[in-house]
């Protein structure tokens, strides 16, 4: 079971206590600090490492949504204010990029609790995921070996390659398609076979942006495709594995 660390920032004392309560069933979540002034919590931020912040907006110093504006790590928020119609649509329209996990009522906050980890739980494991794949990118740098236009092509932006003949089009996450005369023979010598797969007969995909697979399909973004026959096994049992290998950080 993995174990978070989450902060509490509210100027009422009795809101600290009402968290700290409904977390004392879940052993693998520990509160390192509770704080009355968001300008100390900063600070706080600064030497230790936070998954989760349980967030007021109305506070006298500095209220929750210039908090945010001033927080500059990526960690998920959940904001808890006794005045919710006054600041849903802000708070939603405006901080959704600082990993908004949950915007409630503190009178409703016993009732959403569960839904609340639940969500908090699932982004974190997605976050973990895409971290894990940008530190693969950065660690494990590889180039195609033709270059486009006199520039490099890092094997991490190739969504897919197609072979058409003796032509390899390559489909880039940016969605720009790249044509070089290749054969699939010289295009298999290079590619990583831990990052690319061969899962039809002319069709190979990084690994790296796979969104979804099942036994007999994968899913590259908006790309879907039915895997060979004779290949579904072992490319099934590559997937899982590459799985687990990205959620163990």
């Amino acid at each position: 079971m993995k174990n978070f660390k989450y902060i509490i920032i509210d100027d009422e004392h009795s809101s600290h206590l009402t968290i700290q309560q409904h977390f004392s069933t879940r052993p693998n979540y520990t509160c390192l600090a509770t704080f009355f002034n968001p300008e100390k919590a900063l600070m706080f931020l600064q030497e230790h490492k936070v998954d989760l912040i349980f967030l007021d907006i109305e506070m006298p110093e500095m209220n929750g949504f210039q908090f945010l504006e001033t927080l500059i790590k990526n960690i998920f928020v959940v904001i808890l204010t006794a005045y919710p119609d006054k600041y849903s649509l802000h708070a939603h329209q405006v901080y959704m990029d600082k990993n908004l996990v949950f915007f409630s009522n503190k009178a409703q906050f016993l009732y959403y609790f569960p839904k609340i980890i639940a969500r908090f739980e699932k982004m974190h494991e997605g976050k973990s995921i895409i971290d894990r794949m940008h530190q693969l990118s950065k660690s494990e740098i590889q180039i195609f070996p033709k270059k486009f236009n006199n520039h490099p092509i890092l094997l991490a932006d190739i969504l897919m390659i197609t072979v058409i003949g003796h032509n390899a089009v390559l489909k880039m996450k940016n969605r720009k398609e790249i044509i070089f005369r290749m054969t699939l023979h010289k295009l298999k010598s290079f590619l990583p076979a831990n990052n690319f797969l061969h899962v039809r007969r002319n069709i190979i995909i990084n690994i790296m942006h796979v969104t979804a697979f099942t036994d007999t399909t994968v899913c590259l973004k908006d790309h879907h495709f039915c895997i060979s026959a004779r290949k579904q096994k072992a490319i099934l049992e590559i997937l899982k594995t590459q799985k687990q290998e990205l959620y163990k950080n």
